[in-house]
């Protein structure tokens, strides 16, 4: 298997002694993995069940074929990771359901088949390594759904009541475990909600076929994981974006360019008769209806979120103005834990960052993720302070990173206040990742959205005052925009356009002011995974001594 990125061969050897983390050895191990889901063999078998054309089963077929044939078990790198088995596995059971009645499906999955032995290994191997201790985290949840769905379609192997029984009692076990009380994924990544919400609903549904249902508590969590979306995204349809995404789904029959919500949200309302909207324009019908869960949509219309709302268990607030409206202000703050168990895996380094929607455009942003293992250099960047909208201290992390998928100090978020507002909010929080340096810092920082004006206090603090000054540090105050934006500089002003709209930024005085595009460590933004382009970073800096108070404001009533 070739990375076609960094065209590096991965070597054929015993899979589970293979480093896929090593870049020089494998590549982008992500690169050969995504193809290696066979996401795109579902799509081709979709569309020979829609079309008759059996084209696409022979296609689907040969790749298949091929497939075996390149990946003798355990040798390579598609045997080295039970999330891949799994997912791998769930693509394997819709293109067997798709392919049903040509000659394509009893060549791969009749009598003799050559997948059968594929499907065994996959499922095995899933039982004797699936993730545990501090990575437990959404791969757990995919390694278990694909081993619940397999074993529950193909009950043929002597251990297939085995694999259910412990696949069926750890998803129960982590639906709750992973997801906070307000729906949201503990993960603290956006993506992962997602990624998650599509296992949990997948096996869910499969159980629902076997007429054997998970339990209703089961179900109640994978509702609110589903009911909570709405609150969060904003008039656009822009999903939130923190902490680490890459864009990976658990199956793929959606159309290109579709909505990543809506095949869900109608499964989720007729499976669970969960509150979210009803998509329109027949959005995620295809999923939907391929999937099926035999159920009546008894919903009904939703009423639309309406205002603010702060979910104090993730530490999450939406500060909102003209909720829904073509005008909408939305700002989303993130003042909670770095990250899920102890390692915080996919957790950014983003204390006291928020982003800000405008009519449903994204103008201030989270960079993203970019890359995992194939760029240290870029990866140490995008979950860095310096990437978010926040205020780094001595150009050091919030918390400490120690490898590429682990933090060991995490700093600690906490609120100290949080109104709902008629027209915005008001939340005040301050973390303590800082007081780690010499001369400990504290940061707090107060966020106030009134109608088309939020306002931004930091406050840098001893954290033992009156004793003499706190010390010299250098402080940095960083804005990043989204490249939809035209930015420019002027003093202690700072104008911000795109198609559609402006805003005006007005800036403390006791900082420098400067802008950055594509530089080092800064002037970066990632729309999806592997993907990066240069856009504006606004960077205000001082070296001086606490206590500091900054003071900076962004008016939407400022035109060009």
């Amino acid at each position: 298997m070739t990375d076609p990125q960094m065209g590096k061969r991965a070597p054929l050897q015993f899979g589970l002694d293979l480093d896929y983390r090593d870049p020089s050895s494998v590549g982008n191990v992500k690169n050969i993995w995504e193809k290696n889901r066979h996401h795109h063999l579902t799509i081709l078998a979709l569309a020979y069940a829609l079309t008759g054309n059996k084209q696409y089963a022979e296609a689907v077929e040969e790749q298949l074929l091929s497939w075996v044939e390149q990946n003798p078990f355990p040798i390579g790198v598609n045997w080295t990771s039970s999330l891949e088995f799994g997912v791998r596995l769930i693509s394997w059971v819709w293109i067997e359901r798709l392919l049903r009645g040509t000659s394509s499906h009893k060549h791969l999955f009749g009598e003799g088949g050559a997948l059968w032995s594929m499907i065994y290994w996959h499922q095995w191997l899933i039982t004797q390594h699936y993730s545990h201790g501090s990575s437990a985290n959404n791969h757990l949840i995919g390694e278990m759904a694909g081993l619940f769905i397999a074993a529950s379609v193909w009950p043929v192997f002597p251990e297939s009541a085995q694999w259910q029984s412990l696949a069926r009692k750890i998803l129960e076990r982590e639906v709750s475990q992973q997801t906070f009380p307000c729906g949201l994924n503990r993960e603290q990544a956006f993506s992962y909600q997602i990624f998650a919400l599509e296992f949990f609903l997948l096996a869910g549904l499969e159980a629902e076929w076997l007429k054997a249902p998970f339990s209703d508590n089961y179900q109640d969590w994978v509702r609110r994981m589903l009911e909570v979306i709405p609150l969060v995204v904003d008039v656009g349809g822009n999903l939130p974006q923190y902490g680490d995404g890459d864009d990976g789904m658990a199956l793929q029959l959606r159309p290109l360019g579709s909505s990543r919500l809506h095949w869900l949200f109608r499964l989720g309302r007729q499976w669970l008769n969960a509150h979210v909207p009803l998509p329109s324009n027949n959005s995620g019908v295809l999923a939907a209806t391929v999937i099926g869960s035999n159920a009546e949509d008894k919903v009904g219309e939703v009423k639309p979120v309406q205002g603010s709302i702060g979910f104090n268990d993730p530490g999450l607030f939406v500060l909102a103005s003209r909720r829904g409206e073509s005008d909408e202000v939305l700002c989303l703050a993130d003042a909670g834990l770095l990250g899920y168990l102890s390692i915080a895996a996919h957790g950014h380094a983003d204390a006291l960052s928020f982003t800000l929607n405008v009519g449903g455009v994204p103008i201030i942003v989270d960079p993203g993720t970019y890359v995992y293992h194939a760029d240290p250099q870029k990866r140490a960047y995008f979950r860095s302070t310096k990437a978010h909208n926040t205020v780094v201290v001595d150009g050091v992390d919030q918390s400490e990173p120690a490898g590429t998928f682990l933090w060991t100090r995490q700093a600690q978020a906490k609120v100290l206040s949080w109104q709902e507002t008629p027209d915005g909010g008001v939340l005040v929080a301050e973390h303590d990742g800082y007081t780690r340096l010499p001369n400990q810092v504290i940061h707090r920082r107060r966020l106030a959205l009134e109608g088309k004006r939020l306002e931004i206090i930091d406050e840098l603090l001893s954290v033992a005052p009156g004793l003499n000054q706190g010390g010299v540090h250098d402080f940095q105050w960083r804005l990043h925009f989204s490249p939809l934006c035209q930015v420019t500089l002027k003093e202690n002003f700072c104008q911000v356009s795109w198609q559609g709209g402006s805003l005006g930024i007005y800036l403390d005085n006791q900082l420098e002011w400067i802008l950055a595009h594509g530089e080092q460590e800064a002037g970066w933004y990632s729309r999806g995974f592997n993907l990066k382009e240069a856009t504006y970073t606004l960077s205000g800096s001082a070296r001086t001594t606490t206590p500091m108070s900054l003071k900076n404001y962004l008016d939407l009533s400022d035109e060009d």
